[in-house]
């Protein structure tokens, strides 16, 4: 048999021209362009789910009252510098088109109705009643517009007794679950936690309600309503402990820090007043390698330290001697003894440290808003490990009125007519 000759050897590549032009930077994948969002929303947890979709690619039209939603104006309207940075609405309202409606007016739900023809997704966090004066009841979207996926984020559901209530996530997302409760340290008052966090958490829950009623909508042609809450979703992520008050357990919260149970899963300072937690859940895997950062491995013969059990049984004592060793040094010297040891464990980082911090700029946790000069946190999800560096700001008020008012099919004049009405 003859052998097969070898192939011709590949041509070299070419030298690199220094004055050429880079390429192009990949584009950053958008799994949903072609969805057509209407958001009928203000404050968060509705836009919050709409920046969300708009980061993905959809086309978000942001339905806003004349003047602009309430959150453009939070700072003003609290006493502060109404021209300081907001970070939150800047995060929710990115990549989307603004435009002005008064949808209580008849032209304004005309409008509307346009609007929601050539829409795949409504979202709204507006209150059940409103919704059903504006002729959005979910009996009349199914009717007038089948293939409408129909997102509904409110305080507290489409049913009961406080379906009408306001709530916004202190209220309904953090104290009517319970979260509040079994997040404050015993004997502690409960805090006036964050706000947003609640919002962020069911913007997410509806987003990906949205994207299965979109999947499902292209096996049966038709959309369905998505009802989201703060309620359902603040009880969802305490399913754990509800579960276990369910089945007639009796779920506590946080003992004092120096009182844990688990010293190994505890909030420990270092010499510079830098605070952060151990987290060994497994306590007795974890333990000889604590031990040995703080230089006191003897004391793993120490009938204390000799298993969870004793841990926690001796909890006070255990605490008290971590809390010595660790007030000895600053916590650049802990977190190198911890590399070291291989230690798990996580410094309680202030915002400005987020920003700096080397994990989260690799992870492509930040994006810079195009002609503002500012960051801003991207939508915690990558495609194919593709990371965006820069995204469009959020719109002004408005902006994009007299373009998607062309693209429903309205003459300049009739354009005209309508803003001038919205304004006048």
């Amino acid at each position: 048999m003859n052998a097969v000759p070898p192939p011709d050897p590949a041509p070299p590549e070419p030298a690199a021209d220094p004055q050429a032009v880079p390429p192009p930077e990949p584009e950053t994948p958008a799994p949903l362009r072609g969805v057509r969002v209407v958001e009928l929303a203000h404050w968060m947890a509705g836009p919050a789910a709409g920046g969300v979709l708009a980061d993905w690619g959809a086309d978000v039209v942001k339905v806003e009252p004349p003047g602009g939603e309430p959150m453009r104006n939070i700072w003003g309207s609290m006493g502060a510098n109404p021209d300081a940075p907001n970070g939150a609405f800047t995060s929710a309202n990115r990549g989307k088109r603004s435009i002005e409606l008064d949808v209580r007016s008849e032209r304004g739900r005309e409008v509307l109705g346009r609007l929601l023809v050539s829409a795949d997704v409504l979202l709204t966090n507006l209150r059940p009643a409103a919704l059903t004066r504006l002729g959005l009841s979910p009996a009349e979207v199914a009717v007038r517009y089948p293939r409408l996926v129909f997102c509904s984020l409110t305080a507290y559901g489409w049913t009961g007794p406080d379906q009408e209530r306001a709530g916004y996530d202190l209220a309904s997302f953090f104290a009517r679950t319970g979260i509040s409760h079994e997040m404050t340290t015993q004997g502690e008052p409960p805090a006036p936690l964050m706000q947003g966090l609640g919002d962020t958490f069911t913007a997410m829950t509806g987003v990906a309600g949205i994207l299965a009623a979109l999947h499902e909508r292209q096996q049966t042609g038709r959309g369905r309503m998505v009802d989201v809450s703060l309620l359902r979703t603040g009880m969802w992520a305490l399913a754990g402990e509800l579960g276990v008050a369910a089945m007639g357990g009796r779920p506590r919260p946080p003992y004092p820090r120096d009182n844990c149970p688990t010293p190994m899963y505890n909030s420990y300072a270092a010499a510079d007043g830098r605070w952060f937690f151990l987290v060994g859940v497994q306590a007795a895997r974890q333990l000889p390698k604590v031990l040995a950062a703080i230089g006191r491995p003897d004391l793993l013969g120490d009938e204390r330290f000799g298993s969870p059990r004793s841990l926690a049984g001796n909890r006070r004592e255990v605490i008290a001697i971590l809390d010595e060793a660790f007030a000895a040094r600053p916590l650049a010297d802990w977190a190198k003894a911890f590399e070291d040891h291989d230690v798990f464990w996580a410094p309680v980082q202030t915002p400005a440290e987020v920003l700096a911090d080397p994990q989260a700029r690799a992870a492509g946790a930040w994006v810079e808003i195009d002609g503002a000069g500012v960051e801003s946190v991207d939508a915690p999800v990558s495609y194919d490990g593709a990371q965006r560096h820069r995204a469009a700001g959020p719109p002004r008020a408005g902006q994009h009125t007299r373009e998607i008012l062309g693209e429903l099919g309205y003459r300049p004049d009739d354009i005209d007519a309508l803003q001038a009405g919205e304004t006048g």
